[in-house]
């Protein structure tokens, strides 16, 4: 149920075309990458979905969710981009969760600008899903299956791949 829930949201979000340009409101934003020396540039990411996932070290969700992020990254479209920004910890200890979870995306560090700009995290995990315009589709509190984003972006995962990495 949950699945479709999501995927009427999406829908209707994209439909409708009336959210706002809410990434381009981060456009500024350069944030520290966990996994180099580099930064993270949202301005990186127009032209695609953007799942924008806020984590912490010592949450087995969000642990969990980089799994299902990292089946994200190897089987759908590159216009479906996962990107997990860690808080409420430091570089040391979310770099750990990083390694451990062997992520194949960009990660980055959260700022107090971001989380200015977004507000409080209710928990974690939580994602932002921005369209390709920047728009802010749909926020999505705690874990989220592999098989829920195949259904809510079909054109860009296809229906045929099986959750065999997922714990």
């Amino acid at each position: 149920m949950k699945d479709t829930v999501i995927r009427v949201l999406l829908l209707l979000c994209l439909s409708l075309g009336l959210t706002p340009r809410a990434l381009a409101v981060l456009d500024h934003v350069q944030l520290p990458s966990l996994t180099d020396d580099s930064s993270v540039s949202f301005k990186d990411f127009h032209g695609k979905f953007l799942l924008l996932n806020f984590f912490e070290p010592d949450c087995s969700w969000c642990y969990r969710q980089m799994k299902v992020f990292n089946q994200i990254n190897t089987h759908c479209s590159r216009q479906l981009q996962p990107l997990s920004v860690g808080v409420h910890g430091d570089k040391r200890s979310l770099r750990q969760v990083l390694r451990r979870a062997k992520v194949s995306y960009p990660s980055a560090l959260g700022t107090q600008e971001l989380q200015q700009m977004v507000g409080d995290i209710p928990a974690t995990p939580w994602t932002l899903i921005f369209g390709p315009e920047g728009q802010l589709l749909v926020k999505l509190r705690g874990y989220v299956k592999f098989e829920q984003f195949l259904a809510s972006f079909p054109e860009l995962c296809g229906q045929n791949h099986a959750n065999n990495e997922q714990e």
